[in-house]
């Protein structure tokens, strides 16, 4: 999570997704727009391989989804 405050926000801090934890969320969701959106990201070299993959070992899902976005996520590096 990072927070973002400026003189433009009028005091109020916004509270943003870091792109990798967005990336896993949009693997876990599966759909082919979140899957497109997270090749765009990666063409664009905003997110890493091994931090993607470290992050999806720290998230609470169930061992067969995590095999699928593990392997979603060595397909868009390839």
């Amino acid at each position: 999570m990072l927070r973002f405050r400026s003189a433009a926000t009028g005091g109020v801090t916004g509270l943003c997704l870091e792109p990798h934890d967005l990336l896993i969320s949009k693997y876990c969701a599966g759909r082919t727009k979140d899957l497109e959106f997270n090749r765009a990201v990666i063409d664009l070299g905003i997110v890493a391989k091994d931090v993607l993959l470290e992050r999806l070992a720290g998230t609470a899902i169930g061992d067969s989804l995590r095999q699928v976005v593990a392997g979603r996520i060595i397909r868009d590096f390839s």
